[in-house]
């Protein structure tokens, strides 16, 4: 009996060691608004689907999740764990309906209390940090202005860099106009994350489906009205409908037979009220039709022996900055390098622009084929917002689809502040670590009524900030804007110019500020004496023909040339290969330590076993001898 007891504490032990050598590769972490005037911005409670479909999409042990609430205090609604079935259900419970009843917004508490709060056991090394806020409010945490202006001050510098010096990467979503955007956006775009405006509740799901898809990349099946089609490669799928209520997918599959929204063995199906997740093991080969679907909002998930990948492009570029993309495939982890493996292999690239709920094409082109990668170069954007980049590879016998979203930022943040009298200050900060502030310049252009014009170089004050105080004379009227000559950390240089806007003093009165190309009297009609470019994101509006520069050739020639030695861009095939040997490597080290934990467990069993024994017939002879 002892022994047993002692064989049943050490497969305790083991298994307790074994769980903590999980493998999961991402941390999700959710913040969620608790106030009050969520319960009305919010009615139907899809937030609490959105964190279920994050769960739901997770593949088992590959990711970890929990979920905080923030008003008057910081609370835990779900503790972080590690995504399986059963904390799956659990967390179903738990998010089903949480008290939103809160008065107060308290960002800064909630963000502090998290940088201090230990991870759980089971991430792998280098694991990827997401954290995604949902918020309709602004910081409030008391009657006095100066003192929420204070928190919202160290949020936006000392909390800000904290969170960027550990690497996470803070979504930010807004459920409602009244929300401080230039925060948001100043927090998601510091940590290369993307701020999201809410139209509607209900597209919480999409922006939860993209944050997912950049968190964790996974390669899907092209989708179309006409459905799928699944090639022998594949050992598992998952789909994804986000619908309206009621509205219930129907998948049929390639025997003609319409499969049940039950789980049982190989399929594993969960749904709510807005959405329905299928994961099927080993799916049939051929044509599966799903239909009662919207297909910009369903995709098709797989894992199998035939891979394509694409090489990271970053989270957020600047505009007009040149973003290079490579694509190549993966056979039972080898790469396709021959001409024979490629020469029917077509790989065309889409970019579209997301906002609002909609998405909107802007171009697409056809990969060149470059060695044994497709490549493509975007020259550079030049709207500001979020847009995804989709990769269709065509081959004989197999698709698959790789979507990237790309957030598109100014690299700097311009704002004029009228200081009283005739002064009126300039600043500029960088909106991204990523712009090398040391290499970088910002000169003002002042453009006056009668054509006079007046340049003023801004001194460089503090890293990535620039500020200039410009004394502006009686009956003054100007067109002023700024222009950035700079560098990025990666070698290339980049040149930003921002939005014009207005500037007038009537005698000797007060300095009035306006956004855009305007003329006395609209200055008079609405006049802000402190604004910033991220407020004009109107006046960078062009149409969609002419949104992109250069989009889709591949030139190494045409390369921009940088002032800086630019960094080695890593291939496609250089890149995973790295990742699998890094995998590689981790899964050998788990596997050494497991054995030698077995065998450490396998000799303390012979140990005790044998002393047992020992003790036993030490016994009997003494019993014999009486």
């Amino acid at each position: 009996m002892k022994q047993l007891k002692i064989s049943a504490v050490l497969c305790f032990v083991f298994l307790s060691l074994w769980s903590s050598l999980g493998q999961a590769d991402t941390q999700f972490r959710i913040i969620v608004d608790a106030s009050g005037s969520m319960q009305s911005n919010d009615p139907d409670h899809i937030t609490s689907e959105a964190l279920r479909l994050l769960a739901d999409l997770s593949p088992e042990n590959k990711a970890t999740l929990g979920v905080w609430l923030f008003g008057e205090q910081p609370r835990v609604l779900f503790p972080e764990t590690l995504v399986n079935s059963a904390s799956k259900a659990k967390l179903a419970s738990y998010v089903t309906n949480y008290p939103t009843q809160d008065v107060k917004t308290d960002l800064e508490s909630i963000l502090a209390m998290l940088l201090k709060t230990p991870d759980v056991a089971g991430l792998s090394p280098g694991y990827r940090r997401d954290w995604i806020l949902v918020t309709d409010g602004m910081v409030d945490i008391s009657r006095d202005e100066s003192v929420n202006d204070a928190s919202r001050q160290r949020i936006w510098q000392d909390l800000t860099q904290q969170l960027e010096a550990k690497g996470i990467h803070l979504h930010t979503i807004s459920l409602t106009d009244y929300t401080d955007k230039a925060l948001l956006d100043h927090l998601s775009y510091r940590t290369n994350a993307t701020h999201t405006d809410v139209a509607v509740p209900e597209d919480l799901l999409d922006t939860f489906d993209q944050i997912f898809s950049q968190a964790a990349p996974a390669e899907e099946l092209p989708l179309t009205q006409g459905g799928f089609d699944v090639d022998a490669s594949v050992k598992e799928m998952t789909i994804e409908v986000l619908h309206e209520t009621g509205r219930l997918p129907k998948l049929v599959q390639p025997n003609g037979a319409t499969m049940p929204l039950l789980s049982r063995p190989g399929v594993y199906v969960s749904d709510a009220p807005h959405y329905t997740v299928f994961t099927v093991t080993n799916p049939s080969v051929g044509h599966w039709q799903l239909d009662n679907v919207n297909p910009e909002r369903s995709h098709v998930r797989v894992v199998s022996d035939w891979v394509a990948k694409a090489t990271t492009i970053p989270a957020l570029v600047f505009t007009q900055e040149a973003i290079d993309s490579s694509v190549a495939l993966f056979q039972y982890g080898q790469a396709l390098t021959t001409p024979d493996q490629l020469s029917n292999i077509k790989v065309k690239q889409t970019l579209t622009r997301v906002a609002g709920g909609r998405k909107m094409s802007v171009l697409s082109w056809e990969m060149t084929p470059v060695g044994a990668e497709f490549k493509s170069r975007i020259d550079g954007i030049v709207q500001p917002g979020l847009y995804e980049l989709t990769s269709v590879i065509q081959g004989e016998s197999a698709a698959r689809e790789i979507r990237q979203y790309i957030t598109v930022q100014p690299a700097v943040s311009f704002q004029a502040k009228n200081d009283g009298a005739n002064l009126v200050t300039f600043s500029a900060s960088a909106s991204n670590a990523k712009l090398d502030a040391s290499q970088s310049s910002m000169t003002l252009q002042l453009t006056y009524a009668d054509g006079a014009q007046q340049r003023e170089q801004m001194p460089f004050i503090s890293e990535g900030y620039w500020e200039k105080i410009v004394p502006i004379g009686a009956d003054s009227f100007a067109k002023v804007k700024a222009t950035l000559v700079g560098v990025t950390d990666a070698g290339r240089p980049l040149q930003y110019t921002t939005p014009t806007w207005t500037i007038e003093r009537q005698g000797d009165g007060d300095v009035m500020i306006q956004k855009g190309d305007l003329t006395a009297t609209q200055v008079q009609q609405d006049d802000d004496s402190s604004l910033s470019s991220s407020q004009q994101v109107a006046a960078l509006a062009v149409p969609p023909s002419i949104d992109v520069v250069g989009g889709g050739s591949f030139d190494e020639s045409a390369a921009p040339a940088a002032t800086v030695v630019p960094k080695a861009s890593q291939s496609v095939v250089a890149q995973v290969s790295q990742e699998m040997k890094s995998v590689t490597q981790a899964s050998w080290f788990i596997y050494a330590l497991i054995a030698a934990v077995a065998f450490v467990l396998i000799v303390l069993v012979f140990v005790f076993s044998r002393s047992s024994k020992s003790k036993g017939r030490y016994q009997s002879e003494e019993s014999d001898d009486v």
